[in-house]
């Protein structure tokens, strides 16, 4: 047996050398280490300088984008800007928001959607992760050449996916996040290849491209559900929360649609209602971690889509019964 084990030495360590890391030994943390580790992460998001590149994949397509941010000042000032594909171009300064786009459509966005974006990917508060997430500590690796302390968010139910998130050890910045699916797989990545912190040429803050304002809706979402008068709403999915409701006209649809928007603070689930439609059935599907369910009842059909498991739109789709 020690021969073989002799013979096999090099080959293990070859493919060790190519072994993922996810063998990590998890540790949970408790909720007041945790809150003190989330609040950290979202203070460096805000108050560090720093300048970088960093990708974004999600499912086939991949984009990478340079961005300059600027915390340390009364006003926190950033500009993002694509760096493949067709030009686009972000511009942040406090809460005015500018933006370069090919297409000249009307555009708004939600406050709540612009301040999360990557590196700022967490609520404000550690409260409203902690009530649907555990913090587990994992191992440390090498990200853009720092050093990075890996954590795993864990729902505390079967309605949300598993996030991974390197913090950068030094200033507590996310530098990866890793959304993962239904068999732990990764279905959405963030990651920087290079980032430099500190004091930069404030001269990099100035747009390229001739930018044009934005209306930035600001809405924090409320727990209870909306007042929806041809619909009862009852046993919604614990954790998340009413942000809006939406009447709109979707392609290839001849009537109005109402969207209701539900996020728990990290995913977004939109409920889609309207008439029925003969040729739909109920039935269930997903490309990679997005899952839908549609949904008749009386005459009506409910939709759902988001980013989490089938067990959770499911859960939406029967929350939501015509009135009587």
């Amino acid at each position: 047996m020690s021969d073989l084990l002799d013979r096999l030495k090099p080959l293990v360590l070859c493919i060790s050398l190519f072994l993922p890391v996810s063998a990590w030994a998890a540790s949970e943390l408790n909720n007041s280490d945790a809150a003190i580790l989330i609040n950290r992460m979202v203070a460096a998001a805000k108050q560090a300088d720093f300048q970088g590149t960093f990708m974004h994949q999600h499912g086939d397509s991949t984009e990478t984008f340079r961005i300059v941010h600027v915390g340390s000042e009364l006003l926190e000032i950033e500009r993002r800007e694509s760096l493949d594909g067709p030009r686009r171009e972000y511009v942040r300064k406090g809460d005015q928001i500018s933006i370069y786009l090919p297409s000249k459509r009307p555009v708004s966005l939600d406050r709540r959607f612009s301040s999360k974006l990557f590196p700022q990917h967490l609520p404000e508060t550690a409260e409203a992760v902690l009530l649907n997430y555990k913090l587990k500590k994992l191992g440390m690796e090498r990200v853009a050449g720092l050093n990075a302390q890996v954590f795993e968010l864990e729902p505390r139910d079967v309605f949300r996916f598993p996030m991974r998130l390197w913090m950068h050890t030094d200033s507590g910045l996310i530098l990866k996040s890793e959304r993962l699916g239904p068999y732990s797989q990764p279905v959405e990545l963030f990651v920087f290849s290079n980032l430099v912190l500190g004091k930069f040429d404030r001269a990099l803050l100035n747009p390229v491209n001739p930018l044009r304002p934005v209306v930035v809706e600001s809405n924090q979402g409320v727990a209870s559900s909306p007042v929806e008068p041809l619909w009862q709403i009852e046993h919604l999915p614990r954790g998340f929360r009413f942000l809006k409701s939406i009447q709109r006209t979707l392609l290839g649809k001849e009537m109005p649609v109402v969207q209701h928007l539900y996020s728990d603070g990290l995913v977004t689930v939109s409920v889609f209602l309207e008439p029925a439609v003969a040729e739909v059935k109920e039935a269930a599907s997903h490309q990679s971690a997005m899952h839908m369910y549609v949904r008749q009842i009386d005459g009506k059909m409910v939709t759902v889509l988001g980013e989490v498991p089938a067990d959770a739109v499911k859960a939406f789709a029967y929350a939501f019964n015509p009135r009587k």
